[in-house]
């Protein structure tokens, strides 16, 4: 039987005089009755007396519990049908209800289960009742905050060799043998027919000592259609309740299901990432050492060129011969020529001539003019051009020695 995880489920007996509670755990061989109580009905406070046999049989919420007994105008018949399935089964016995009861409530509430072959046909046990009815137990319930997993009719349980069903508190003043109901007048149920009920249910529960198995009778049938191997086949025609009573198990089933589903998922998606997020971090430490790496050896690639131009300017001054250039003597002379407004910002003296930057706010500077009468050094290149923003001209210039022909023409036109 399914239990929804569980491996105990509880069984309470509704009746107008008292509510019955039995739980029943599950065996090494059967399930073993383990606590039952009883407490007489007070019409003032029947949710309290729901209340305390639960309590006392420590049923909780998430234990599955399920209600039996009688409800008023309700009527328990036995028919021969054949073999259907269940929804072609409840359209049948709706067609066999007026051959059963006087009168047929127009709005009703039909309860099913088969109980054995006979030929091509099956015995059906059948429980009709009027939906209004079952507000006798929905306020209850309602009222000790309470769900249960289903409403069994004790005789939907009967067998076909089962003893005769006595019960004064389900049905007074009748008792079922042989497939019909006949009239019985005594207060209890015969110590013979008791006994037989005893050893039948002794080969199925494990009952404990000084059990009342006659006051417990209706509690026992239920839960021993809810223990038995074909519950779960039998059990498509046993809902009768609304909605609103039974626990949506199977819904939170459902979402217990998904959110384990969605960890899953995360977990694995996680436990997947791992080397993924190692190699994508290790990558990044890579690309950042690379990067430095490029830094580092672009500068030292600058440090290194800047070193090699100073390296061979240095040669050059080496390479110059003692008394090669008479420098003072030149820098006398292109002083003296060069205008006043006109200032030297670099000079680079090498084997071939000098190299000079000059600075002048004049825009027409005629320097070629100026530094005519220089004898021993003549222009070899000449650029000017006006700053950025007008502000005064740059000149590049690139004085040779001149030639020993040149010098004394240039002596002779002084």
């Amino acid at each position: 039987m399914p239990l929804w995880g569980n491996d105990q489920f509880a069984v309470v007996m509704f009746s107008p005089t008292h509510i019955r509670g039995a739980v029943f755990s599950q065996g090494k061989s059967a399930f073993a009755l383990t606590a039952f109580a009883e407490e007489r009905v007070d019409s003032s406070d029947t949710s309290g007396c729901w209340k305390k046999v639960l309590a006392r049989i420590n049923c909780g919420k998430s234990d599955p519990m399920y209600i039996c007994g009688s409800f008023k105008g309700g009527i328990f018949f036995q028919t021969l049908s054949a073999d259907l399935p269940a929804d072609e089964q409840r359209g049948a016995l709706e067609l066999e209800l007026p051959r059963h009861l006087i009168s047929v409530p127009d709005d009703h509430r039909l309860q099913f289960v088969p109980c054995g072959g006979e030929g091509e046909k099956v015995r059906v046990n059948a429980y009709v009742f009027p939906s209004a009815s079952v507000g006798s137990v929905a306020d209850p319930l309602s009222g000790c905050g309470r769900k249960t997993d289903g409403f069994i009719y004790p005789l939907m349980a009967l067998q076909e060799n089962d003893p005769p069903f006595f019960n004064a508190e389900i049905e007074p003043g009748f008792c079922f043998s042989g497939g019909q109901w006949h009239p019985f007048s005594g207060e209890s149920v015969p110590a013979s027919v008791l006994e037989e009920w005893r050893r039948l249910f002794s080969g199925v529960f494990s009952l404990p000592g000084g059990f009342d198995a006659a006051s417990f009778l209706p509690v026992l049938l239920t839960a021993r259609l809810i223990s038995s191997r074909d519950y779960p086949s039998l059990r498509a025609g046993l809902p009768v309740l609304p909605e609103e009573l039974r626990p949506r198990r199977i819904r939170r089933q459902l979402q217990v299901t998904f959110a384990l589903a969605v960890l899953l998922v995360i977990m694995l998606a996680w436990s997947a990432s791992g080397p993924w997020l190692a190699n994508r971090r290790e990558y990044n430490e890579l690309r950042s050492q690379i990067k430095s790496l490029s830094s580092e050896t672009a500068r030292i690639q600058t440090v290194l060129r800047r070193q090699g131009r100073t390296q061979k300017e240095r040669s050059k001054i080496v390479g110059i011969k003692s008394g090669e250039y008479n420098v003072l003597a030149f820098l006398a002379a292109f002083s003296s020529l060069l205008p006043e407004n006109v200032s030297v910002s670099n000079l680079r003296l090498s084997e071939t001539g000098v190299d000079i930057v000059l600075a002048s706010e004049t825009e027409n500077l005629d320097l070629a003019r100026a530094l005519k009468p220089m004898t021993a050094w003549k222009i070899s290149q000449l650029q000017q051009r006006q700053n950025r923003g007008g502000n005064g001209n740059t000149v590049t210039l690139k004085l040779v020695p001149a030639s020993s022909g040149e010098t004394l023409r240039k002596g002779r036109r002084r």
